[in-house]
């Protein structure tokens, strides 16, 4: 349901998330080797939950070898010329580096706080660029270390919240 509203929220949405183990779904055509347009039937719950859901909605299925290991999403992106499936999945190897990065900003820069200091949406919103812009400054500044060491930024990290005394 969730991925539905997302998608028709507006122009240019899109979602790419794991197949879970058990996702029953029914190939419509194939778009290329280990890529397919399914279709997905929604359960009754989240139809409950979202009345406005369709009994069924169309996704794009993608299957890789990564690391050995194969590896299936489901994605919004269903044009294969303006969404090549080698793009997708180049796209998506990446995302573990995003979640990390989210963690740092979290653990790091917030020191773990589950909420925001600020009172009015203004400057939450404001509190909220800052810290972006913190976090891309630091990680810059790493980069340029990791450079000069020849190693990957991406072996640089922030201490975590655990880390500190």
């Amino acid at each position: 349901g969730l991925l539905h509203a997302w998608q028709s929220a507006g122009e240019q949405r899109h979602w790419l998330i794991p197949l879970k183990k058990g996702t029953h779904y029914q190939e419509q055509r194939s778009l290329g080797r280990q890529d397919r347009l399914v279709t997905l039937t929604t359960s009754p719950q989240a139809r409950k939950k979202w009345p406005d859901l369709p009994p069924t909605m169309t996704a794009r299925l993608l299957r890789r070898k990564v690391n050995g290991k194969e590896v299936q999403g489901l994605t919004s992106m269903s044009d294969p010329l303006r969404f090549p499936a080698a793009d997708i999945v180049d796209l998506y190897s990446h995302r573990w580096e995003i979640e990390l990065g989210y963690r740092e900003i979290k653990q790091s820069l917030l020191g773990n706080r589950l909420t925001l200091r600020s009172r009015t949406p203004e400057m939450v919103f404001q509190e909220l660029w800052g810290t972006l812009l913190a976090y891309n400054l630091i990680r810059f500044q790493m980069a340029r270390m990791a450079y000069s060491l020849d190693a990957s930024s991406a072996s640089i990290r922030l201490p975590t919240g655990s880390s500190r005394s």
